[in-house]
């Protein structure tokens, strides 16, 4: 089976799309309702949305019947649906990527970001200490933690999580996020100025 050259590009450009919007989409997002921490106008905007995502799923599943024990494309695969707001989906795949590469930490943080978008806090708690278990100087990871804490109630293990984080590298921008993190924490009124919305 020959695959067709534009299916790269449109990997690529998932990827690079999964990247740029998996950390502010999981740290930054409204802490309102912790059963479902999207609003109902807002899933159905990106749920109306995913007709767009129909090449990039099309693409990842081309390659990963080329290769169904490729994690990086069922990964990839998750992160689209992650994007087009179908977090179950995306929850399966990450999971399939754990069973694939079980020893990945970033796949243990994509899977708890889906849990913890599907309302599962405790699933997705014990999928990311699994994933920094693996990996202790995973700083997403550290970030996603302590982002679960703060909006959970547990301000102080958040601040102590995120500070963890900044200690492993300052000058990363998870470094950078762990440092406004804790800034918005010390002093909630500076916050109200950031961009605390996803």
């Amino acid at each position: 089976m020959k695959f067709k050259s534009y299916y790269w590009a449109i990997i690529a450009a998932a990827v690079v799309l999964a990247l740029a919007l998996a950390l502010p989409f999981f740290v930054f997002r409204d802490s309102g309702d912790q059963s479902n921490p999207h609003s109902g106008d807002n899933l159905s905007n990106v749920q109306s949305e995913a007709a767009d995502y129909a090449p990039q799923i099309e693409a990842f599943q081309d390659l990963i019947k080329v290769n169904p024990n490729d994690a990086l494309a069922v990964a990839g695969l998750g992160d689209v649906y992650m994007q087009s707001g179908r977090y179950a989906d995306a929850s399966d795949q990450y999971a399939r990527a754990v069973a694939i590469s079980p020893g990945e930490s970033v796949y243990y943080s994509r899977l708890g970001d889906s849990e913890f978008a599907l309302g599962m806090v405790d699933v997705a708690l014990r999928d990311l200490q699994t994933g920094i278990t693996i990996n202790p100087k995973d700083q997403e990871i550290l970030l996603y933690i302590g982002s679960i804490y703060a909006q959970t109630g547990r301000t102080t293990e958040a601040r102590q999580i995120w500070q963890k984080a900044y200690d492993i590298n300052s000058n990363t921008r998870y470094g950078h996020v762990a440092q406004q993190l804790i800034a918005e924490q010390d002093n909630p009124q500076s916050g109200q100025s950031g961009t605390t919305q996803p």
